[in-house]
């Protein structure tokens, strides 16, 4: 919501964040569907779904993102060490995200056509992947989609760096924390992911849970970027972090904790008075069981 907002969707970076946007929205409903599928798992429309529909479209959105990561990326680049105006040629961004689309859609159809639902003897459906007659393929597309952008977010971070280093003016590395972020963020999680995929060979080797844990683990480090999509990209740029103050969400959020505040300190002060009249009423004291109060001051007279 932060990059529709008019200054920022005005930008070359601002289009590239709001189709990355769409992306990581269309990546997390569809990670929500997993539970609809878990409950009606039985149902054969369901899955076919987990059969074929949601590795291909996940996978889709997953690689989309990180090629227009590897722009925004190489836009930081210019805008930071060349000047380059990021109000001009507004309809580039459009036409690169939708072509990024195209070409991670066509390049991964053997994710529907090299997959199988089939019906074992007791009448269960399971889905199966020709991984060995696609496996040159996936190896070619993991270095397309995964150790290029890699590359790329760290000769973005070295230009950088350099441009610092230049200007001898290596203390303001905090004003470049937003290009800086992003690319070390994207970098780390795709690092694991591909470490971890060059270990087991690209599949599950050994028959055990623990390993079974450690692979969804690491598959989900790609879905990462995506899912922290306002911490990665928002937070880190001041810009960008100002725009969400202006939004009605966090006008409202605001609002709505400044009446909740405001409800707890006037239960503080009730609270107060009430623990004031308690001691009060506790100054009188009780002559005997069967008589009335009496004030205490009156009390210590008859004693003495």
């Amino acid at each position: 919501m932060t990059f529709i907002r008019e200054r920022i969707r005005y930008t070359i970076c601002g289009i590239y964040l709001i189709n990355y946007s769409i992306c990581s929205l269309v990546l997390m409903i569809l990670i929500l569907t997993n539970i609809i599928t878990v409950i009606y798992y039985d149902k054969y429309l369901f899955q076919l779904w987990s059969c074929y529909g949601y590795p291909y479209i996940s996978l889709i959105m997953v690689y989309t993102s990180i090629l227009i990561s590897c722009v925004i990326a190489i836009e930081g680049v210019f805008y930071t060490c060349f000047n380059f105006d990021q109000f001009s040629q507004l309809k580039r961004p459009l036409i690169i995200s939708f072509l990024s689309l195209l070409i991670v859609s066509i390049s991964n159809l053997d994710k529907i056509f090299g997959r199988s639902l089939l019906i074992d003897q007791s009448g269960n459906f399971y889905c199966t992947y020709k991984k060995y007659s696609f496996k040159y393929w996936s190896i070619i597309l993991y270095y397309i989609y995964i150790i290029i952008p890699c590359l790329i977010h760290m000769i973005c971070i070295i230009c950088v760096l350099l441009l610092l280093i230049k200007e001898n003016c290596f203390q303001k590395i905090t004003t470049h924390k937003s290009w800086l972020i992003p690319s070390l963020f994207i970098i780390f999680c795709m690092f694991l992911n591909g470490l971890y995929l060059n270990l087991f060979n690209f599949c599950l080797t050994y028959p055990s849970n623990n390993i079974n844990r450690l692979h969804i683990i690491f598959i989900f480090l790609l879905y990462t970027p995506q899912v922290f999509t306002y911490i990665i990209y928002v937070i880190p740029n001041d810009f960008y972090i100002k725009e969400f103050f202006q939004m009605w969400f966090y006008r409202k959020l605001c609002c709505c904790f400044y009446n909740r505040q405001r409800h707890l300190q006037k239960f503080d002060v009730i609270h107060m008075l009430w623990t004031r009249r308690t001691s009060l009423e506790n100054n009188t004291t009780i002559s005997g069981l069967d008589n009335p109060y009496v004030d205490s001051e009156f009390y210590n007279r008859i004693q003495m």
